[in-house]
């Protein structure tokens, strides 16, 4: 009566296990169509019922950024993670200053910089900026010096004003170096944006939008950095 009651009990672990693997690593369904995708961001904030989806573009094949217009010229754009066999809406915003999309907050090869700007805001392209400030510790009766980083990335904005892209390659030795905690990291990211006359301008027509997100989604609000703070 044991062995019997021992294999039974070893099939049901099993069956257990594989089951559980296939739900939690199966491949992605096809991404929602722009109507589901509409009622999900309203769920988020209800100014956005009538909105239209510019474009779905995917970042790898589970990490998905959705820019869309909004009523009254409000641009904006909301990351989808696939999760649990279901497509997630895991950030939401309608301010259109960049952010950085920390996919795996450990590797910094998988941070993608995505942005939405208003055509009236009249953006040509813009500088990302890596910032980690010079300081000293001492440790051991000795004394650790940390030298200043200041590193410029420029993008060139497309016709549509939105897109997504990934870091420096140059960038991604330098963060890796860091060695920080995702949640306070030692750098932060800056930028600024400038029209087709080189003039450094603040895109100010979403300037009192809103963002929501949540769970375990790591996104950088980079910080808005007049030319006189530059090094």
């Amino acid at each position: 009566m044991k062995k019997p009651f021992l294999m039974t009990f070893i099939l049901i672990g099993i069956t257990f296990l594989v089951t559980s693997f296939w739900y939690f690593t199966s491949g992605p369904n096809s991404f929602p169509a722009d109507e589901q995708l509409v009622e999900e961001i309203t769920n988020s904030f209800s100014i956005l019922s009538n909105s239209e989806i510019q474009d779905t573009v995917f970042l790898d094949d589970r990490h998905v950024f959705v820019p869309f217009k909004a009523e009254d010229e409000m641009y904006g754009f909301s990351l989808w993670k696939w999760n649990n066999r279901k497509w997630n809406e895991v950030f939401v915003s309608t301010n259109d200053d960049v952010r950085v999309w920390k996919i795996d907050s450990k590797d910094p090869t998988t941070f993608r910089v995505v942005w939405n700007y208003p055509p009236q805001d009249k953006v040509s392209y813009m500088k990302l900026y890596l910032v980690h400030e010079r300081g000293a510790q001492v440790s051991d009766y000795e004394e650790h010096y940390k030298p200043a980083v200041q590193l410029e990335q420029t993008i060139r904005l497309s016709e549509n004003l939105y897109g997504s892209i990934k870091l420096s390659q140059e960038w991604i030795p330098v963060l890796q170096s860091f060695n920080d905690s995702p949640i306070i990291p030692s750098y932060y990211f800056g930028w600024n944006t400038y029209d087709s006359s080189d003039k450094s301008t603040y895109p100010e027509r979403n300037e009192n939008g809103n963002s929501s997100g949540g769970g375990d989604t790591y996104i950088d609000f980079p910080i808005y950095f007049e030319e006189s703070v530059l090094e």
